[in-house]
This record gives C-alpha cells, sequence and structure tokens, in this order.
C-alpha cells in the first residue's frame, strides 16, 4: 500500500488537532482547603497524563473539558521522574486522545515545538516553542526536553506537540532550573510507568496486593480502545496484478505498543517469506508506513493501514508534501518522493470479505525519476469504521511516456480476530 522533514502543519491546525486532548486537573486536599490546578493529556479514552506535582497529596481529583466534569482516581505515579497517570469512569464528550509519538528521541535543538495547556485553569492555550536542549538522565535512554517558554506552574501536565501534532512530552515543574527553563519529560517514559513502579498502582487508598497488583495491570492492558488492532488480530487480502490474480497476502499482528503495531507478512506463493514491520496506528498522515516489498516484485505500501472509527474525515480534506518510499518497478530500487493526500467521498465498497462503507482517500506523487524515466504513482485506499483495517488498497505506476504501467489492487477476504 502507498518521511519525516518536508510535512509540518500550520500552528491552528495542530490546535486543533491537538487541544482536544488536554484537560484542565484539579487537586484538593482532604480537608478541601488546598486546591491545586494543573494540566493533562488525554491518552486513552479514560486516562489521562499528568505532572505528579498537580496531584500530589491529593484526596480529590477532579478532571474537567468545557463543561463536562469527571472525578479522577490515581492510577499509577512515577514521582522520580515526575509523571502520574489518572483514571476516570465515563468519557468525556469532547475529549480525543492525542497520537503518541513513537519516541521523543526524534525531537532536535533548535526544532519547532508547540506547548498546549490550562494554566490557572484556562482552557486552550496555545505556545509556540523552540527545543533549547536535550539533557540525559541516569538510568534513561529518552531525554528530558527543555524548552524555551517559561511557562507558568498550572501548565505542568500539559502536553508538548511536535510539527505533526503528535504528542512529544508532557509539561514538568520538577526539573525547573534558576534560570527559568521549562522541561518536557518525554513520552517514552509514559510507557515504562506500570513496569518501573507496579508497587504503585494505585486503585484505592488501601495497599494493594500483588495478585490486586497483576489485574489491575491486564484491565490497562485490555483498556485500549476497541478499535485498535490486538496481537493475533489476522486480515487476509486477495492480490491482484493488472487483471490477474497472483495469490493472498496475510497480515497478522504479532505486537501492540502505545501507538505502534507490529505486523507479520506472509504470502502465499512464497513459503518461506516472512516480513515484519513496524507500522504506527491511527489515521495521521503524515508520511506512507514502511514499504514491504513482497516476492515476484509486488509491493504494500500502506498510508495509515489502521484508522480510529472516530476519525473526522470530510470529503476535501488534503494533506500535501507527505513523504514516502516507492518502487516503481517492484524490488528495493526505492525512490523517495512527496505525494498529495485527499479524502474524495464516503462509498460502498465490496470485497470478498462482503460489502462495507468506507472512505475512499487517494494520494499522487508526481514527477517520480526511476529507470531513466519519470513515473506517476496513484493509491487509493478504502477506510471502513467497522473494520480494524483497510478493506481495499489499489496502487498504480504510470510512466509519463505511457511506456510503462502496472496496477496492483489488495481486496479483504477475511478477518479473524486474535484471542
Amino acid at each position: 500500500m502507498c518521511s519525516k522533514g518536508a510535512f509540518a502543519l500550520e500552528a491552528k491546525e495542530i490546535f486543533k488537532l491537538a487541544e482536544p486532548s488536554v484537560v484542565v486537573v484539579l487537586a484538593a486536599d482532604a480537608k478541601g482547603e488546598k486546591n491545586n490546578f494543573g494540566s493533562g493529556v488525554l491518552i486513552a479514552a479514560l486516562d489521562i497524563v499528568t505532572s505528579c506535582k498537580v496531584v500530589e497529596g491529593a484526596a480529590d481529583i477532579v478532571v474537567t473539558q468545557g463543561s463536562a466534569l469527571r472525578k479522577a482516581r490515581l492510577q499509577f505515579e512515577d514521582k522520580e521522574r515526575d509523571l502520574c497517570q489518572l483514571h476516570i469512569e465515563d468519557a468525556l464528550p469532547e475529549g480525543r486522545p492525542a497520537t503518541v509519538a513513537a519516541s521523543s528521541n526524534n525531537v532536535d535543538s533548535g526544532q519547532d515545538l508547540f506547548a498546549i495547556s490550562a494554566p490557572r485553569g484556562m482552557e486552550r492555550t496555545i505556545n509556540r516553542t523552540m527545543v533549547s536542549g536535550l539533557r540525559a538522565t541516569p538510568g534513561a535512554s529518552a531525554r528530558l526536553i527543555q524548552i524555551d517558554a517559561q511557562l507558568s506552574g498550572p501548565s505542568s501536565g500539559g502536553g508538548v506537540f511536535d510539527q505533526n501534532a503528535k504528542l512529544v512530552g508532557i509539561i514538568t515543574a520538577q526539573y525547573v532550573q534558576s534560570d527559568g527553563a521549562t522541561f518536557a519529560v518525554p513520552v517514552d517514559w509514559i510507557a515504562e510507568m506500570a513496569k518501573r513502579r507496579p508497587d504503585r498502582l494505585l486503585a484505592a487508598a488501601a495497599p494493594v496486593a500483588p495478585a490486586a497488583i497483576a489485574t489491575a495491570q491486564l484491565a490497562q492492558a485490555e483498556a485500549l480502545p476497541a478499535w485498535m488492532p490486538g496481537v493475533g488480530d489476522r486480515w487476509k487480502y486477495r492480490m491482484t496484478y493488472g487483471k490477474q490474480g497472483v495469490g493472498t497476502v496475510n497480515v497478522e499482528i504479532s505486537d501492540v505498543h502505545a501507538k505502534t503495531a507490529t505486523e507479520r507478512i506472509t504470502y502465499d506463493r512464497s513459503k518461506g517469506f516472512v516480513k515484519e514491520r513496524r507500522v504506527e496506528v491511527g489515521f495521521n498522515p503524515s508520511r506512507f508506513q514502511s514499504l514491504a516489498s513482497l516476492p515476484g516484485g509486488y509491493q504494500l505500501m500502506d498510508l495509515a493501514p489502521y484508522a480510529d472509527a472516530d476519525t473526522d474525515f470530510r470529503a476535501g480534506q488534503s494533506w500535501k508534501d507527505v513523504p514516502g518510499q516507492f518502487a516503481p518497478q517492484g524490488g528495493s530500487n526505492t525512490k523517495t518522493a512527496n505525494s498529495k493526500v485527499t479524502v474524495l467521498a464516503k462509498e460502498t465498497v465490496r470485497v470478498p470479505a462482503g460489502e462495507f462503507k468506507a472512505w475512499k482517500v487517494e494520494s499522487i506523487s508526481e514527477s517520480i525519476y526511476a529507470i531513466n524515466q519519470f513515473f506517476v504513482v496513484k493509491c487509493t485506499y478504502w477506510y471502513a469504521p467497522e473494520i480494524k483495517r483497510t478493506v481495499k488498497m489499489y496502487l498504480h505506476f504510470r510512466a509519463e511516456t505511457d511506456a510503462y504501467t502496472s496496477s496492483q489492487t489488495y481486496e479483504l477476504i477475511s478477518f479473524e480476530q486474535g484471542k
């Protein structure tokens, strides 16, 4: 099915995409006399990450977004790194989990970032900032992100987003220095909270037995949104080259971590062939996924195969300069080029697995120079909200001289959910 530098959103687009993930956190002591205001970021429909400084010593925690209010409880806390995770029982109507970057290690000094928080309980606050430096911490490969914006204390727990609206850090007050520098802890640490501090897994004020900890950790894993792929989920596609059937391709999930999944790809006409690759989960067309070359010169080129069922698709939406790797004549002779991606319409599409209501999304890349000629590449994807992966993909190469054309189509035959 049809990489980072050329694509960047405008500040207003970043705000539109990221702001629904930012909430206000209010914490009070047992007497209701001490109240802390801070910020938090939704990382799942019912889970919020914030600075531990915001909820320190709190007997009562409330999360608000607009007019919606939810009671929250402390679920994980890692005071050493100033990261705490809260849990609410009912989703916020306007809330939308942040798209979390796979790692903050791709952030560079001098790079523009955007801090979105709720200082003093005021929602919808964005600050353009820049990475001043990256600071190593003992025992961690990911580094603290130092930014040049001087943010107020109640901004603690807010999110720092990159130019693709992906969450890369959580604002912290713990590492403040005399020069007033602001720091964000890397998103890499979010996934490490449960492993580092299982003894601080909190479901209530009472001590938690080891068995209860294991149960709570299992519940946390099972709390992933239902639309996300799970380990063992398997899709089978009929592959057609031109009008000729050329076999079936199987895609199986072998691992899911945060917002990425590991796929195991096999091809029935090449029994020994196995390809594993990691892909991003969710619809965020900042780049194509890694090209999967198949025996026979075929290729699987994905834009964003696993789209959230609640993705706000709208006909006419478009994104420019989306980078990806293409192989006009298959094999390993790949070329990097940018594409324009457009949401065309919602339509009914029929594949061997059945009939689906799907959003049709098309990407076009022009003037790819390979094999001594220029190529135009068109990729089309059909996203069906009721299935966890695209139900149909179409890839077409055409030489500008019309001397060479090729097309490949992948149509869903079956889907099996992992146990």
